[in-house]
């Protein structure tokens, strides 16, 4: 019987620890699952602050003032004066057309003129003696008059075959050689093999950047920028902003607008068609709101950040967004300073 009792006894201690451990662990459970999660590493606080003093850009160097120079008359070239980086002045000869047929078509037309000259003068002469008819005066001063005409027509037609510069500057490509046949664009369909350039000038460089469209609200017409050209990578110059195009363009879904700087002075080893890294510097003495500009987010179309919510969980907010300078982006409406954000989303948390 004693026995019994016990059993019996340790029964129900063993059923009361179990009832008492189980509560514990429940209790446990949760306060762990009602404990604010540590989210240190992935949140900051909203601040103010000055945006970075400069804005980075690449751009292009490009001529000023280019021109391809075709021929005004097909044929073929029979003297080049000028190579690759020769400067040039306005109106200087830089080759020649062959014009032997030309001269000797000419030549022809001279002495058809002269004839008709003689003719009629002496008709002239004999109608003013009332020794021919008006109608047969009149006859040879039309012959005459026509083979002036056509005269002066060859003669204007003489420069045709003489290739000049249309404007100071330096040949910066040749396209044909002594021998080639060039003729005018509007030529070409008639002769595919015909080449339709000889040269192209320049005249003078300037700097095309392309701007991110976050950035271009911070530069401005006559501001400065520093370049450094990849091919002299330790030699600095300055350039002065003289144009930003009115439309963006966009490139491999990058929207950018094109901004056009020239040199306040110009060096010799500076080419077309190099690449040049560019720093603009911004004055901006007014403090914003800013934030990472990793903690943007969109959702359903909309821009805005995940702000701090129940349980220490993320919570999408829309804002509005000012410039960025690249690593921090300006908050025009929807926070505060104060605030906190989410850099990243913790890996308990159901939002991915």
């Amino acid at each position: 019987m004693l026995e019994l009792i016990k059993k019996n006894l340790n029964f129900k201690s063993g059923i009361l620890i179990f009832i008492i451990a189980s509560f514990v662990i429940f209790l446990s459970n949760n306060i762990k699952k009602n404990k604010p999660k540590d989210i240190s590493n992935y949140v900051v606080d909203v601040k103010k602050g000055l945006l970075s003093e400069s804005i980075n850009s690449s751009g292009e160097i490009k001529a000023i003032k280019t021109v391809k120079i075709s021929p005004r008359k097909p044929g073929f070239i029979q003297t080049l004066l000028v190579e690759e980086g020769d400067k040039v002045k306005e109106e200087q000869l830089l080759g020649t057309l062959d014009d032997k047929e030309f001269k000797f078509k000419l030549k022809e037309l001279k002495i058809r003129n002269e004839k008709q000259k003689s003719d009629f003068l002496r008709r002239e002469y004999l109608y003013n003696e009332g020794a021919i008819s008006k109608e047969n005066f009149e006859d040879f001063k039309t012959k005459y008059n026509t083979s002036s005409a056509k005269l002066n027509d060859a003669i204007s037609e003489e420069s045709f075959y003489l290739i000049k510069s249309p404007f100071s500057g330096t040949i910066t490509s040749k396209y044909a050689e002594i021998g080639s046949y060039v003729a005018p664009i509007a030529n070409m369909s008639s002769n595919s093999s015909a080449k339709n350039f000889i040269f192209e000038l320049s005249d003078g460089i300037e700097i095309i950047a392309k701007v991110p469209e976050s950035d271009i609200g911070r530069i401005k017409i006559g501001q400065e920028a520093s370049v450094r050209i990849e091919s002299y990578p330790s030699k600095k110059y300055q350039a002065k902003i003289i144009k930003i195009a009115p439309r963006a363009i966009k490139d491999n879904n990058v929207t950018s607008f094109e901004v056009t700087l020239r040199f306040k002075e110009i060096s010799d080893i500076i080419k077309i068609g190099i690449t040049a890294d560019l720093e603009f510097k911004v004055n901006d003495d007014i403090e914003k709101i800013l934030v990472p500009t990793v903690s943007i987010v969109t959702e359903k179309g909309k821009k805005g950040l995940l702000i701090l919510g129940e349980n220490n969980s993320p919570k999408f907010e829309e804002v509005e967004f000012g410039i960025s300078s690249g690593s921090k982006t300006s908050v025009i409406n929807g926070l505060k300073p104060g605030e906190i954000i989410f850099i990243d989303i913790p890996p308990w948390s159901k939002r991915k």
